[in-house]
């Protein structure tokens, strides 16, 4: 299916106030549902009482259905009302108080229920009448405007108001709720047919997860000058509790769409700060998903990376990293288990993609690339795709040098410098070429052997000129035999070197900084042009954190490097030593600025120094080279106490370990260590009678969080 994006600006919202808590941040949860408490004072969740069938038994219905017409319909139809019970006004309603285009939709929406798993949805007049409502009033005070979440509340006083949620117009219009419900609302704009909001639905998230919500079995269609609303409700409560797990896209589904992009508020690729992915897979149980394990294969067995999420505690979607690729069978294998059996489950399914995104233009990921006569060099291509997707390609690239004695391709993407000097590159995908990539490959730099370096006066400031001259000794450059014939400073020789390469010394057109003491920021800058990359002020930084050139100061953080900060003749030498193994050799800066989608990822925040005053709300944990725990802060709420320290495996997954004991004393401070542990992360809780609080920690590193305690 055509990406909606690539038309226009459409935008798909929910209604909801649950939460969805990753690390400090809050986002919400994306998924719509009124929970009530019911008369006996216990929360009532609906869950659905359709099995799972097998792939055999499911086709075998379908034969059926399609074989026994009428009779399948009306064994269907006992189904329903045996299963499903509905409200007397729901029961009165037939299709002839409906437009086709809600009788279309419906049937669309119903065929998928049922090769989901999940029972077909009745329409409702009542629910629907409060779907036309809402549409309306949309359009009369909202049209327009940019789309937020708050496109599913209504203010009351303005023209055209039923009630301030989904749950309030549907009780306006006269639905019949019962002693426990669920509601749930999608919105769609500039829709020509609720079939094809309902698809657009469908390819999304947290809007899939409402119109296959297991709890309802009711449904209100409207589309009312472009804008598309359902509401849907669940009026009763099922006496079947269940471990079963419904999933799109279903066992055997053909034509999948390949990819996803994001045209869904909330946008859940947000949180994974990416623009696309492939098309979202989601499982979903009628309870609570306890635990789980997941992979994607391709048809070759390949695994398929991919990010995943669950939602509401009972949704995981996975989000494959890269657009599907078209006409292509995949496999899901999911392990799980519920809030209503201990007991591992196991399901595979699998289904197979459409046309997939087609190849427009290729070009090189870089404008520029510099190497040392001798290195070798891989060269990025990136391609283009018809849905404005743009992707690395890896495959079925051929290259071309412009003289393969000078530049000489060793394997298909990798070049190696034979002679100095300015060649050229050009890539081939079938009948698409790239243009030409420039390729310079740089003179040798004559050697000579230094000894280590040594700071004789290690706490001194060092100069932009001593630390450059201390780098290319590092490097073992014969720094004299570039001197100049008449010199106008002491490093001369050693700028010469640093304007043949590009690198940016704030000596070379000023003499006199020179000997000014260097700062952390400018040496991030030498080092990523030392890199062959030319990145500048945040993104250098951001690009020798990334590549564990250098640390922050107080933590791995980009606050926390401190730019500004001069670096003392000890602290120059350490770093240099500690730089050779990871950079292997003084290459160039290009002319032209390195894009900023090649910065690395950043590290995982790592704290250095503790604070030194504990506030209130602070957590500091420690994981020793000896894999021994030590976790101390200050909590006064506690003051007095003993409370329990969860300490859980790391990663987005824990499993539990143990609980600690941890003992405060009349202060609030608290310091406890445990262990060992084999694990390489952890995470640990802190319980306190309002509140848990969160900190991870890898091994041999410390980490801080400093909390905000409510008011």
């Amino acid at each position: 299916m055509k990406s909606l994006g690539a038309l226009s600006k459409v935008f798909f919202i929910y209604t909801g106030i649950s939460t969805y808590i990753k690390g400090i941040g809050i986002v919400l949860s994306n998924y719509y549902m009124d929970l009530h408490i019911s008369t006996r004072g216990r929360l009532c969740i609906m869950f659905t009482i359709t099995n799972w069938n097998s792939e055999l038994s499911h086709r075998r219905f379908r034969m059926n259905f399609a074989r026994l017409g009428l009779l399948a319909l009306f064994l269907t139809l006992v189904f329903y009302f045996i299963f499903m019970p509905l409200n007397k006004a729901a029961a009165s309603a037939d299709s002839t108080a409906y437009t086709q285009d809600q009788l279309d939709a419906l049937e669309m929406l119903n065929e998928v229920r049922l090769s989901v798993g999940l029972p077909p949805l009745k329409l409702n007049k009542e629910i629907t009448q409060a779907a036309i409502n809402h549409a309306k009033y949309y359009n009369l005070h909202e049209r327009g405007k940019k789309v937020t979440l708050s496109a599913h509340q209504e203010k009351m006083g303005l023209e055209g108001f039923t009630g301030t949620g989904p749950f309030e117009r549907m009780k306006a219009a006269g639905w019949n709720y019962g002693t426990s419900y669920r509601t749930g609302e999608d919105m769609h704009f500039g829709q020509k047919s609720s079939t094809m909001a309902m698809q657009s639905w469908l390819d999304t998230a947290y809007h899939r997860d409402i119109i296959l919500g297991s709890a309802y079995n009711e449904i209100g269609i409207a589309l009312v000058d472009g804008t598309a609303v359902v509401n849907l409700g669940g009026s009763y409560q099922s006496s079947m509790q269940s471990n079963r797990i419904f999933v799109y896209p279903y066992q055997g589904m053909t034509n999948v769409p390949v990819g996803f992009y994001g045209n869904e508020v909330p946008n859940p690729l947000d949180q994974f700060n990416i623009g696309h992915s492939g098309y979202i897979i989601s499982a979903s149980v009628p309870g609570k998903l306890d635990w789980h394990e997941a992979s994607i294969t391709d048809e070759k067995g390949n695994n398929v990376p991919f990010y995943e999420e669950v939602s509401s505690g009972r949704t995981l979607f996975l989000y494959p990293k890269s657009i599907l690729q078209g006409y292509h069978t995949y496999r899901v294998n999911l392990a799980y288990r519920t809030d209503s059996s201990s007991e591992t489950q196991h399901l595979s399914w699998s289904f197979k993609t459409g046309k997939g995104h087609q190849l427009v233009s290729i070009s090189g990921a870089a404008k520029e690339i510099l190497i040392n006569e001798g290195e070798e060099a891989s060269i990025r291509i990136t391609g283009r795709y018809d849905d404005n997707v743009t992707e690395p390609l890896t495959n079925q690239i051929r290259y071309v040098s412009s003289n393969e004695t000078g530049l000489k391709l060793v394997s298909p993407a990798t070049f190696k410098g034979i002679k100095a000097g300015n060649y050229y590159v050009t890539a081939h995908v079938g009948n698409l070429s790239s243009e030409r990539i420039q390729v310079k490959v740089l003179p040798r730099l004559k050697t000579k052997t230094y000894p280590p370096l040594n700071a004789s006066k290690p706490a001194s400031t060092v100069t932009e000129a001593e630390f450059w001259t201390m780098f290319l000794q590092q490097y073992q450059i014969h720094i004299e035999a570039y001197a100049p014939a008449k010199k106008m400073h002491a490093a001369d020789a050693a700028y010469r070197i640093a304007e043949m390469r590009n690198i940016p010394l704030l000596g070379l057109t000023s003499i006199p900084a020179r000997d000014k003491p260097i700062t952390r920021g400018k040496v991030a800058e030498i080092i990523a042009a030392a890199d062959g990359v030319h990145y500048v002020k945040y993104n250098a930084i951001w690009y020798v954190l990334g590549m564990n050139y250098m640390k922050g100061t107080t933590d791995s953080t980009l606050n926390g490097f401190e730019p500004d900060r001069t670096m003392t003749r000890g602290e120059a030498v350490q770093l240099l030593t500690e730089l050779k193994p990871n950079l292997k050799s003084l290459r160039a800066r290009p002319a032209s600025r390195t894009p900023v989608e090649f910065l690395p990822p950043l590290p995982e925040r790592e704290v250095y120094k503790k604070p030194e005053v504990i506030k209130d709300y602070t957590l500091i944990a420690t994981y020793h080279p000896d894999r021994t725990l030590t976790v101390e802060g200050k909590f006064t709420i506690l003051a007095g106490q003993q409370t329990t320290m969860m300490v859980q495996t790391g990663g987005k997954k824990p499993n539990q370990i143990e609980d600690v004991t941890v003992s405060v004393d009349r202060e609030g401070n608290f310091k406890v260590t445990s262990g060992p542990y084999t694990e390489d992360s952890l995470n640990l809780y802190l319980k306190t009678a309002g509140a848990t609080y969160w900190i991870s920690v890898e091994a041999n590193a410390m980490n801080v969080n400093e909390y905000t305690p409510k008011p």
